[in-house]
């Protein structure tokens, strides 16, 4: 099939909207990458949980057409029917695809209904991510046979790493023909180095979420026996009080900035020495390509998700998650300005090698004409 011709629908993950991006200082990011595929497809249609207030975001969303739970219907029922309030757009489709994998039996489901084939995007893997967070028990196993179900009725799978995919192979090796790589992006327009940056001394910076998996805990005991040196924390989470007062207790000079607008991140980054991530595991960080585009030298932990991004002593800095670790990775780095500038120049040409959106979109394109191969075929 033509790709340009092609009526592509997008069901965003379970319980999240638009407004819900714009919270997370995300909307801006999200919002390009599926505006400029819909450029190169016949359409894009998005569906949403979000209620009226996603209406507010139509203008950014170019030709793409919003379809969003207007009923105000609870996020679990209307992943289910959502597929048949919109049947109208729906039966018009050529392709269903999600933007995760909590909430893609919506995509399934709908893909069973319209004979339509149905991409499944995972940034991480659902059920790995939710028992190294909350544990195994019940909903673990729930969460697992939603997932395992969700794979096998996709006709297309977009992982954003090659370690993913292996797992996927592995774990499933029916999978093996579906599996499609295809990284997240980073906007090289905004996140790009100065030819003269003047960062603060000793400062250093993280962005994410504030919670267990980012090990922060971890960071400022770390930070608390560096002289000299301060962080900025951009992002917002429920260990966020937890963390100032860590941050007060042992004396390490902390700013919590909270979200900010994607736009103002390349400058924050900019003004910080070193971009740490000290995360216990990752998918495929987007905050850690965009530190590295902007050519900030970065160090990170050598966990799944980030020690396939940092090549140690040449595009980063890795250590392990442990406060000492942290903390010598760290004090080294800050001691030697050389070492920082051509970590910084490597990172960035590494991510412009990579992960520019013209190169994920080709990925992206490749991987959706693909999915028509078996249904032209039969």
């Amino acid at each position: 099939m033509d790709i340009n011709k092609i009526h592509l629908v997008l069901f965003l993950s379970r319980a999240t909207s638009l407004e819900r991006w714009n919270q997370l200082g995300i909307l801006d990011r999200e919002i390009k990458y599926y505006r400029e595929l819909s450029n190169h497809l016949g359409g894009l249609s998005l569906v949403t949980c979000g209620g009226q207030e996603d209406l507010q975001y139509r203008s950014q969303l170019g030709n793409m057409e919003l379809l969003y739970n207007k009923w105000g219907l609870p996020a679990n029922i209307y992943s289910i029917l959502s597929v048949f309030l919109h049947w109208p757009v729906l039966k018009t489709a050529d392709v269903f695809k999600t933007n995760q994998l909590d909430g893609s039996w919506s995509a399934v489901l709908a893909g069973m209904l319209h004979h339509k084939p149905v991409i499944v995007r995972a940034g991480y893997l659902w059920s790995q991510f939710f028992q190294l967070g909350e544990g195994k028990g019940i909903k673990s196993r729930i969460i697992q046979a939603l997932q395992t179900i969700t794979l096998k009725r996709s006709t297309a799978i977009f992982v954003t790493t090659e370690t993913m995919g292996r797992e996927l192979k592995q774990d499933f090796p029916f999978l093996a023909n579906k599996i499609y790589i295809v990284p997240n992006y980073v906007d090289l327009e905004l996140f790009t180095p100065d030819k003269y940056r003047f960062s603060k001394p000793g400062r250093i910076c993280f962005v994410g979420r504030l919670n267990p998996q980012k090990n922060l805990t971890h960071l400022l005991l770390a930070l608390s026996e560096i002289p000299d040196c301060s962080l900025i924390v951009v992002g917002d989470g429920v260990q966020r009080a937890e963390l100032e007062k860590l941050a007060h207790k042992h004396g390490v000079d902390a700013q919590f900035s909270g979200v900010v607008p994607h736009s103002e991140l390349p400058g924050i980054i900019k003004s910080c020495r070193i971009f740490i991530l000290p995360s216990l595991y990752e998918g495929h960080p987007k905050a850690l390509i965009e530190a590295m585009a902007c050519g900030v030298p970065v160090i990170g932990t050598n966990v799944p998700g980030i020690k396939e991004l940092i090549l140690h002593g040449q595009t980063g800095i890795l250590c392990s998650p442990e406060i000492e670790s942290i903390r010598e990775a760290l004090k080294d780095l800050l001691a030697n300005q050389d070492i920082q500038e051509q970590l910084g120049e490597n990172a960035s040409r590494y991510v412009t090698e990579y992960f520019s959106l013209p190169k994920v979109l080709e990925m992206e394109i490749e991987g959706i004409a693909a999915t028509f191969d078996p249904y032209e075929q039969s």
